[in-house]
C-alpha cells in the first residue's frame, strides 16, 4: 500500500520501492531495540499491547490525514534532483521517512511483544518465538496474496491503508476487552 501512495509522488521504479523496503525494515529494527532496551523496566501485557496497536493505527494515519500536504512537500523538494540524484534521493528519503517510519518503529515494538504475551520468563521461548514467527509469516503472505489480488483492487490503495487502521483499532480494541 505505501508503494501504490508513494509511486505517484516519488516514481514507481526500483529506487522507491527499496526506499520503502529499507525505511521499514530500518524502522521495526529500531522499534526491536527500543523494545529490548525497556522490556524489563515494563511487564508486557494485552492493554500494552492494545496501547501499541493503536498508536500505530494513529501513526498509519496520520501520513494519510496529512493529504495533499504530502504531495505539496514532494513538489517542494523536487528541484532538489536538479542537483543530482543524491540530492533528489534525500527528498524522496524525507518523504518516505514521514510516511514509513513511526508505523514501523511501533511495529517492531509489537512483535517481541507478541512473544512475550505468550510467556514469561526462559521456558518456551523457542517455542513461543517459533510460533509467532510462523504466524507472522502465514499473515504476511496471506494478506499479500488478498492485498494484491483482492482488497486493492476492491477497495483501493487509499481504502486498503484505512482498512489497515479499523483493523489495528479492532485489535486494540479486543485486546482490552481481554
Amino acid at each position: 500500500v505505501w508503494y501504490r501512495m508513494l509511486s505517484p509522488l516519488l516514481g514507481g521504479s526500483t529506487f522507491t520501492f527499496g526506499l520503502i523496503l529499507a525505511i521499514a525494515l530500518a524502522g521495526i529494527g529500531i522499534g526491536g531495540t527500543i523494545f529490548g532496551l525497556h522490556h524489563k523496566d515494563v511487564r508486557t501485557t494485552l492493554s500494552g499491547f492494545a496501547f501499541i496497536c493503536a498508536l500505530e493505527a494513529l501513526f498509519l494515519i496520520f501520513p494519510f490525514a496529512l493529504g495533499d500536504r504530502l504531495a505539496i512537500l514532494t513538489a517542494l523538494l523536487k528541484p532538489l534532483a536538479v542537483s543530482g540524484f543524491y540530492t533528489q534521493l534525500l527528498g524522496w528519503t524525507l518523504v518516505t521517512t514521514l510516511v514509513v517510519l513511526p508505523a514501523a518503529v511501533i511495529s517492531g515494538i509489537q512483535f517481541p511483544m507478541l512473544i512475550g504475551l505468550l510467556g514469561q520468563g526462559k521456558k518456551n521461548v523457542g517455542r513461543h518465538t517459533g510460533s509467532v514467527y510462523f504466524w507472522n509469516t502465514a499473515g504476511a503472505i496471506t494478506g499479500s496474496l488478498a492485498g494484491g489480488f483482492g482488497l486493492i483492487p476492491l477497495l483501493s490503495a487509499p481504502g486498503c491503508w484505512q482498512l489497515a487502521v479499523i483493523l489495528l483499532l479492532i485489535l486494540s480494541f479486543f485486546a482490552v476487552i481481554l
